[in-house]
């Protein structure tokens, strides 16, 4: 059994261990977007205008999610269960220069009642930085509180949600992918609004992604009374690590040249590697897995302004050695948007002087 104090130690080991991968790949992101950025490939004008060299602001409303499917080794004794988080509705900010995206959002409200579904403590970080031929995805998630679904299945009572304010879940990781059609295609146009897509058009996209994730609690992960075995394994300790490359195609379109509907699916095909920690030892296992990127939207878009309200997700699959329990992670959010664009003067020129060095001077 590891406690909260000797988990935290062995966190903080991993962490040093790779401190020096993290910091040559942080030193490197630069580099590697200002490669990304310049020099900026043309396009055709005539199905999408881009307004990068303004600024993009947005106000919004949004609703994240991490939900954990656990689907137990075939057998029917045992039903196929989730972990839902009690997530707040958010009221975010953001704002688009150039390639760089940076958003920020405050809960306001509970979705569910805290003595119903509990509380989720959270912290979601997403970061975009998208060229006109390169996107890059950047992730960090931190929760803690979910509640077990459906309702009465692991409750003492057989009607209420069985609640773990324990249980956590943590993920970060980096996806990048390169727009084929970048020519007639805008993905910034749906998904963070510096441009403005006029005619229907479509486009493959490749790439690949690559994160680090873990679930753990101070108990075991599925209730003794669900599944007394898996219970007495005692696996209160979830970690993977997945990478592959990906192929995915996204479309727009457009009505008009103001109204319109997106819709992005890319398919990821990963090496992965989990590991199940358990009383007396670690069930490793390895093997490759699909995993599944998807964005989703409706819109309109003016040469000022654009409104729009979009889904953007992915999933994860991983599948335990010891218990032989397939843990599927769905993360993802929604969002209403109000975007509006403003020409730079002097003084936000100024403000945003630090992002045209990154990129000049690369």
């Amino acid at each position: 059994m590891m406690t909260g104090k000797k988990r935290r130690r062995w966190l903080a080991g991993y962490a040093r261990e790779n401190l020096a991968f993290i910091l040559v790949f942080l030193f490197r992101i630069p580099h590697l977007m200002g490669q990304a950025e310049k020099p900026l490939s043309k396009h055709d004008t005539s199905y999408y205008e881009s307004f990068r060299n303004e600024l993009t602001a947005r106000v919004y409303l949004s609703n994240k999610y991490n939900v954990i499917v656990m689907n137990p080794p075939g057998d029917d004794q045992v039903p196929q269960m989730s972990y839902r988080p009690n997530t707040k509705l958010a009221v975010g900010l953001g704002a688009t220069y150039r390639s760089f995206t940076l958003n920020i959002a405050v809960g306001i409200a509970p979705l569910h009642e805290v003595e119903d579904r509990g509380k989720t403590k959270y912290f979601d970080l997403q970061w975009q930085f998208y060229a006109r031929k390169w996107n890059f995805d950047f992730l960090g998630q931190f929760y803690r509180g979910y509640y077990l679904t459906p309702q009465g299945l692991g409750a003492a009572d057989n009607k209420s949600y069985y609640v773990r304010n324990d249980l956590g879940v943590q993920m970060g990781g980096i996806a990048a992918y390169r727009a084929l059609n970048d020519r007639r295609v805008s993905y910034q146009a749906g998904l963070v609004q510096s441009e403005w897509q006029k005619r229907s058009a479509g486009s493959f996209v490749i790439g690949g992604e690559t994160f680090y994730g873990a679930m753990n609690g101070d108990s075991v992960l599925v209730p003794s009374s669900v599944d007394p075995a898996y219970a007495a394994k005692g696996i209160r300790q979830v970690h993977f690590f997945q990478i592959g490359p990906g192929i995915g195609y996204g479309y727009t379109l457009v009505y008009r040249k103001h109204l319109f509907a997106l819709a992005s699916v890319t398919a990821n095909f990963d090496f992965r590697f989990a590991r199940e920690i358990e009383n007396d030892h670690n069930a490793d296992r390895t093997d490759f897995t699909p995993n599944f990127r998807f964005h989703a939207g409706l819109g309109y878009n003016t040469r000022k302004w654009n409104l729009s309200v979009l889904w953007a997700g992915n999933r994860i699959y991983v599948k335990g050695g010891g218990s032989g329990y397939q843990y599927q992670i769905s993360a993802g959010n929604f969002r209403l948007i109000y975007a509006h664009r403003f020409p730079i003067n002097r003084e936000i020129k100024k403000v945003l002087e630090p992002i045209n060095q990154i990129i000049e001077q690369n």
